[in-house]
């Protein structure tokens, strides 16, 4: 589905994805995009955030909970740091420019589909950096995410994820199995509600600040 009220986005959008046997939708309202959402369920949503009455990141969120299964794509018509930051947290699996070129968007779409994460290289290159500097900040018991409902040794691996260290790393620094790491974080993403390591990690590193395939590492 592709979901704007600028017609010529839509055009574009749909010609870029058409022509490889997708089925496209093309929405104009917010309410019609919630409606698909409940009913068919597409695969993915590429969703203009000027549109009228999205609201932008937090609509991305609200829209999310119509079909949690839908990857969605968030198009912004000045792409920035940190609108890119915003849609990420609130669940979208990319961010691109509404003028991206065709071959790009197809790959974009490509990505998202097999469950990885589509952004430009800047916003990956500041995510590495949120991500590294995080280890040096103590936790801001004042801030939204309660990490309190997770189990000291959840908290532990939370924490170190949100450093960027992977599984083998994790497993060395505390002692024990790949295997009980990853156990661990099944749990972890379960309690936070968080997708993958991703959202784990940028979840972990907005609580410690106190003001294609990015670098969180899976193994």
């Amino acid at each position: 589905m592709v979901a704007s009220d600028n017609v010529s986005f839509l055009d574009s959008w749909a010609a870029a994805l058409g022509g490889h046997g997708t089925l496209i939708r093309r929405v104009r309202q917010l309410d019609e995009v919630e409606g698909t959402l409940s009913g068919r369920q597409p695969a993915v949503l590429l969703i203009d955030l000027a549109l009228r009455d999205l609201n932008g990141a937090p609509g991305v969120a609200e829209l999310i909970a119509f079909s949690p299964s839908t990857r969605i794509i968030a198009m912004g018509h000045q792409p920035s740091d940190d609108e890119g930051i915003a849609v990420l947290r609130a669940g979208a699996r990319g961010y691109c420019n509404v003028h991206i070129d065709p071959r790009l968007l197809v790959k974009a779409v490509e990505t998202v589909q097999l469950g990885e994460v589509w952004i430009g290289r800047r916003l990956i290159d500041r995510l590495v950096a949120m991500v590294g500097n995080a280890a040096a900040v103590r936790i801001d018991a004042e801030c939204g995410v309660d990490l309190d409902v997770l189990t000291p040794r959840e908290q532990e691996i939370a924490l170190q994820v949100g450093s960027g260290c992977s599984n083998k790393v994790i497993a060395q620094r505390l002692g024990i199995t790949e295997r009980t790491v990853k156990a661990h974080l099944g749990s972890v993403f379960g309690k936070l509600g968080v997708a993958d390591r991703l959202q784990l990690a940028l979840l972990v590193t907005g609580r410690t600040q106190t003001s294609r395939r990015v670098g969180v590492p899976s193994h």
